[in-house]
């Protein structure tokens, strides 16, 4: 039934000419600019080099440990070192897949209860699986780049006077390069604040209450790469490495998302036409 109403709908909303005409707008903006590839490429050359450089040189730079030990030394409110460590243990792996339980239990709930209702469905599986895709692709490059550059995570020994040492929260047995947290980060966050800015969530009546939600993702992906560094997990080079990293298979977890929600709807369109 669900499907027979959304076919009628799109048949009796759309005509050829108009669906046509619209296509071909929608597929020029799929189209990927010249310079956003040239940029994506540049990225993972960049990316790229600086894996096989820190391989060959795993031992944390000189740039490494004075950003690591100014920020251990800064003393602000307690309160905002406490708010910049909860950022990163909300990340932390439990807590990440948690989140994304929820996120896919609610979605896929909001679009069976839409399905009940005789409405369209397809954009809350769609955005459940854009979800999780986006999160599971970076977390698996980011686990490859990591065991190929087997970079050692800092230490308490890593000094850069006698008396002026690294402060190590916690001692993990996992590689150092990227950050797993700050790439994961800007995905997971990054892809929620996509899917929050589309023209249809913009359209509901209850936006404004998303705002704070924004707020705090933009808040978090700012702030995830500090903390990771405050709290002496990883070296200056991992998190920025994490952020290229995050901001690649982010962008082109977006295209791909895009392109594929978009083949979708002409074959839907085309499914009514015929039907019609």
């Amino acid at each position: 039934m669900d499907g027979a109403a959304d076919s009628q709908g799109i048949h009796a909303a759309i005509s050829p000419s108009e669906t046509s005409g619209e296509s071909r707008s929608e597929q020029v903006r799929l189209r990927p600019h010249s310079i956003s590839i040239a940029l994506f490429v540049a990225g993972v050359i960049l990316l790229s080099t600086a894996s096989v450089f820190v391989h060959s040189h795993p031992q944390p730079y000189p740039l490494d440990l004075d950003t690591t030990l100014t920020v251990q030394h800064l003393h602000p409110f307690p309160w905002v070192n406490d708010f910049i460590e909860f950022v990163s243990a909300l990340n932390n792996p439990t807590p990440t897949l948690v989140a994304l339980a929820v996120w896919l239990a609610g979605l896929v709930t909001t679009g069976i209860i839409r399905r009940l209702k005789g409405k369209s469905a397809l954009a809350c599986f769609e955005s459940a699986a854009g979800i999780v895709g986006t999160v599971a692709i970076a977390s698996g490059i980011n686990f490859m780049i990591n065991t190929l550059v087997a970079r050692p995570r800092p230490l308490p020994n890593d000094c850069l006077a006698p008396h002026d040492c690294v402060k190590v929260l916690s001692t993990i047995p996992v590689h150092s390069f990227p950050s797993g947290h700050t790439e994961t980060d800007v995905a997971y966050y990054g892809f929620l604040l996509y899917l929050s800015f589309m023209p249809a969530v913009r359209r509901w009546r209850y936006y404004h209450f998303l705002i704070p939600l924004q707020v705090f993702a933009a808040l978090d992906i700012l702030l995830i790469g500090y903390s990771r560094i405050l709290e002496g997990e990883h070296w200056l080079t991992d998190v920025l490495a994490g952020y290229l990293s995050g901001a690649l298979w982010l962008a082109l977890c977006i295209f791909l998302y895009r392109l594929i929600t978009y083949r979708i709807k002409r074959k839907l369109e085309m499914k009514a036409t015929i039907a019609g």
